[in-house]
C-alpha cells in the first residue's frame, strides 16, 4: 500500500477542472472508487487514471469515430422523429438540390 499514490477530493476536482461536489457525487454514484478516512474521502491515482481511460474514447472529437470513405456519417449525428432526414449531395436520386449560383 505504501506505493499507492492517493489523492484528495480538493486535488482530483483540480486536476478535472470541476468542483469538489462534482468529485463528491461521482464518489456517491460509484463511477470513481474512493476510501472514506475520518469525515475525508481519498482517491488512488490509479483509479482517477483508469477513469480518464475509460472515457477518453467517449469524449473524443466526432470527427474521431467517422469513416471518411462511408458519406453517410459526415453529418453531424441527430435523429428525426417522424423518420425523414434532409436530402443530401450523396444521394444520387434525389435532383431537387441544385449547387448555389456563383455570382
Amino acid at each position: 500500500m505504501s506505493d499507492q499514490i492517493l489523492l484528495t477530493v480538493e486535488q482530483v476536482a483540480g486536476e478535472f477542472q470541476l468542483s469538489p461536489q462534482t468529485i463528491r457525487n461521482w464518489i456517491h454514484g460509484g463511477a470513481l472508487p474512493a476510501v472514506k478516512v475520518g469525515h475525508v474521502y481519498r482517491v488512488k491515482r490509479e483509479d482517477v487514471d483508469a477513469m480518464i481511460l475509460r472515457h477518453q474514447g467517449e469524449t473524443a472529437p466526432l470527427a474521431t469515430h467517422r469513416d471518411l470513405w462511408s458519406p453517410e456519417t459526415l453529418g453531424l449525428p441527430y435523429r428525426r422523429r417522424d423518420g425523414r432526414r434532409q436530402p443530401s449531395i450523396w444521394d444520387g436520386a434525389n435532383s431537387s438540390i441544385t449547387p448555389p449560383k456563383r455570382a
